[in-house]
């Protein structure tokens, strides 16, 4: 500005900040305020985000706006690659298990004794939940729950479900109690173990399918387990299919 004598000067003798200072006056955060507060600015400025455009030249240290907000654009672009990635993992996976579903029930209903379906029961499901010890055990309280000759298959006396659950439908157990004793010769090898009660039958004879493994914590009380549940529920309604036609 000029003062009253003529002089041209950057105004810093009347308060006003001089370039230097104004310059180092500004941050970064202020001017992402500027601009948050002014989306239009730089496409009415469009040769801001030109570098070569620049009065200083090339060499300088001028921010390159448009490199910069590529960099955002690609990190966005990553960040929802992978989430999609992740969500067609989570499809595939979750096919797969509707896939192993069907056939589980499938086979439930094919088959038409009750030696088969305790068969089936323990053969697919310690394959489909990849667990060594699969139990089924019903309580007796007429001879046909007696001699079917399948492995794991365990005759219960009466309040034997009782006593493992208590009041519960589902026991997950981390480290395994006394709950062990429904596996019988393998109650030494179940360190964690899950139980399932089952309803058989119009006469609703108690009923519970054991799962058992060898590693401590594979089941706990919070775990989601609604696919081993429907297929719990699934094996009980075949078992009652057939118990009612005695």
């Amino acid at each position: 500005m000029i003062n009253n004598r003529g002089n041209i000067t950057d105004g810093s003798s009347v308060g006003l900040p001089s370039t230097s200072a104004v310059g180092s006056a500004i941050s970064p955060s202020a001017v992402r305020e500027f601009l948050r507060d002014n989306p239009a600015f730089l496409s009415e400025n469009p040769e801001l985000l030109d570098p070569a455009t620049g009065e200083d030249g090339p060499d300088t240290n001028v921010v390159d706006f448009a490199a910069a907000q590529s960099n955002v654009f690609r990190r966005r672009y990553e960040s929802l690659r992978s989430n999609h990635l992740s969500l067609i993992q989570a499809g595939r996976e979750n096919q797969s298990h509707l896939d192993g579903l069907r056939s589980v029930l499938m086979q439930l209903i094919r088959v038409s004794s009750i030696p088969a379906v305790v068969s089936t029961v323990l053969e697919t499901y310690g394959q489909k939940f990849q667990v060594p010890f699969v139990v089924l055990g019903i309580e007796a309280n007429r001879n046909e729950t007696g001699e079917f000759h399948v492995d794991q298959f365990r005759r219960l006396t009466p309040g034997s479900v009782e006593r493992l659950m208590g009041d519960f439908d589902r026991v997950l157990s981390p480290i395994a109690g006394q709950e062990a004793i429904i596996f019988v010769d393998n109650a030494d090898e179940v360190q964690s173990c899950a139980l399932y009660r089952l309803s058989i039958g119009m006469q609703r004879r108690p009923g519970v399918l054991a799962f058992g493994t060898t590693e401590t914590g594979a089941f706990s009380p919070d775990q989601a387990d609604d696919l081993i549940s429907i297929l719990c529920s699934a094996a009980g309604a075949a078992l009652s299919r057939e118990f009612d036609r005695l």
